[in-house]
């Protein structure tokens, strides 16, 4: 029986105890170097990627398929090994994606799984599918994407000063629980050792007090259809 000469627990108390109790069930691998993938670890991922994709809301079912080969495919077929997942007991809960050079990524991205995935939305597949049209209208440069929305001297100051990307997401249970902090520290630790100079992010407003925590910065932020995105920058 509790005694009623003890203190009782603040919430605050008690959220740290919470947030260190489901962090220490958490490990964090890096794909295809400490995992032995087969392709359930990348439909996890895909998973997460479609119920986080609308500001931490899950994106319309219909439109997974392809929300995922936009975001999470490139990073599994160009590389795989700056790529990261947060497991509880085995499942995973959270994700990173990255590289430690966007420029070179981008390059590989368009020759490799733009121009293939364009191909096929000009013969009909995803027809009808907005987000695919839009898509296809910002790789052919007839409308800008929130990264080209940046002014031109902000898109060449990020890949010379901070060459490095990642993006993120994590199931909404596992949350403020440390997952996102761990990620990024096993992230920025693998640039580190690569001397990689710096890393960037885009994001909405809502997990800019976040990577703030984190060491990022503010950059800049532009309007994209209505909402501000800001361009995040860290130092390594």
């Amino acid at each position: 029986m509790r005694s009623s000469l003890m203190p009782r627990a603040t919430d605050k108390e008690s959220q740290i105890h919470s947030d260190w109790h489901m962090a220490s069930m958490i490990s964090i691998e890096r794909i295809s170097a400490e995992l032995d993938t087969d392709r359930s670890i990348w439909t996890a991922v895909e998973d997460i990627c479609c119920r986080t994709g609308d500001g931490g809301d899950p994106i319309p079912t219909e439109r997974w398929e392809l929300f995922a080969r936009i975001w999470i495919e490139p990073y599994r077929v160009l590389m795989p090994e700056w790529s990261y997942v947060a497991l509880a007991d085995r499942r995973v809960v959270g994700y990173l994606t990255g590289c430690p050079d966007t420029a070179r990524f981008a390059r590989m991205c368009f020759v490799r799984c733009t121009l293939p995935l364009l191909r096929q939305i000009a013969f009909g597949r995803y027809r009808g599918d907005a987000y695919g049209e839009r898509f296809a209208r910002q790789a052919l440069r007839l409308e800008n994407s929130a990264e080209r929305s940046f002014p031109k001297p902000i898109r060449r100051q990020l890949p010379r000063q901070f060459p490095a990307h990642l993006h993120m997401n994590v199931e909404a249970d596992f949350r403020r629980g440390g997952v996102g902090i761990r990620l990024i520290e096993r992230f920025v630790k693998d640039l580190q050792q690569r001397r990689i100079s710096g890393v960037h992010l885009f994001c909405g407003a809502a997990p800019v007090p976040f990577y703030t925590r984190m060491g990022f910065s503010e950059l800049a932020v532009v309007p994209v259809r209505g909402y501000p995105v800001y361009a995040m920058v860290r130092r390594l």
